[in-house]
């Protein structure tokens, strides 16, 4: 994909890492091969490589812009600190719920 105007990076889609990365596990490609191919850095091919091999196509998936804005951050309006120490704390039990549906289906 094309660098968007003020930006000196570029930038790939997922389609794009994707590719870069069956090159890596199926044909081989070292670290080295891919950033001259992709136009990017070898720290990045080798992070998206390592990553994938523990996260799998999520970590594939872009983590910028405005639709990730505020994902996975307690937003609250009030500036009180009890507020905000309640959604903190909602947030874990919805964390914890979570983690005992998962314990309570892998045990049957």
């Amino acid at each position: 994909m094309a660098n968007l105007k003020g930006n000196k990076s570029n930038i790939l889609d997922f389609d794009t890492k994707k590719e870069l990365i069956n090159k890596y596990f199926k044909q081989n490609l070292s670290f080295r091969d891919l950033p001259k191919t992709y136009n990017i850095s070898y720290s990045t091919v080798r992070r998206m490589c390592l990553d994938w091999e523990v996260y799998g196509d999520e970590s594939l998936i872009s983590k910028t812009g405005k639709h990730n804005k505020h994902h996975g951050k307690i937003r609250t309006n009030s500036k009180d600190p009890k507020d905000k120490k309640i959604a903190k704390l909602n947030k874990k039990l919805k964390w914890l719920e979570m983690e005992n549906e998962v314990f309570k289906s892998s045990m049957n």
